[in-house]
């Protein structure tokens, strides 16, 4: 397609002004692409477990994450602490998948970070799909792409898009104005009516 891509995260700007840019953002992306390659085999699945359980409790699902980790969950659980514990350990088994250290995660097999290269491949899909439907992408950085004039047609299309790889996406809101500076650095507005 005649993109380059690193070891890491895809990144991708188009820097200028913008309005009404959707951002959406894929929910544990990494933890994802480990379960989508079945990475740790027969033990992909509690890891699976883990991530899982980490996105009841950010939603507020507690009885459903409490069942997942064999804990019973009540008013005497700091719930942002257990999501943040979960957050760390998955994060942290993905950092080690690509470790130039040995360890338990690593695979000998993986010279260029298998996980986050699906991932970067992955959106670059994403992006071309974006424009061939249409549409303009001005920003995308690992796990989140934005979407100038984006409407309910384009938010649906990348949503399912990502459910054809395992990907779920998340609405995490939408600017009324943004100003992308560079790849990394914007300054925006978001609409009175946010859906976060």
């Amino acid at each position: 397609r005649g993109e380059v891509t690193g070891e890491g995260g895809y990144v991708y700007s188009k820097p200028g002004m913008y309005t009404n840019v959707a951002v959406l953002d894929v929910a544990s992306m990494h933890p994802t692409s480990i379960e989508q390659l079945n990475l740790f085999g027969e033990y992909t699945q509690r890891f699976s477990d883990l991530k899982r359980a980490r996105l009841y409790i950010k939603h507020g699902e507690v009885e459903r994450a409490g069942q997942l980790l064999n804990l019973k969950i009540d008013d005497t659980i700091n719930l942002k602490g257990l999501s943040d514990a979960l957050k760390t350990v998955i994060n942290s088994v993905y950092g080690l998948t690509s470790a130039h250290f040995d360890n338990p995660f690593r695979d000998l097999r993986n010279k260029d970070n298998i996980v986050a290269k699906r991932g970067a491949l992955f959106m670059i899909d994403l992006k071309h799909a974006v424009v061939d439907f249409g549409y303009d992408v001005i920003h995308i950085k690992t796990d989140s792409i934005k979407i100038p004039n984006a409407d309910d047609k384009i938010i649906n299309f990348v949503m399912e898009f990502g459910r054809k790889y395992g990907y779920e996406f998340e609405h995490e809101c939408t600017y009324d104005r943004i100003c992308l500076v560079n790849d990394a650095v914007y300054v925006a507005k978001t609409m009175d009516k946010d859906p976060v």
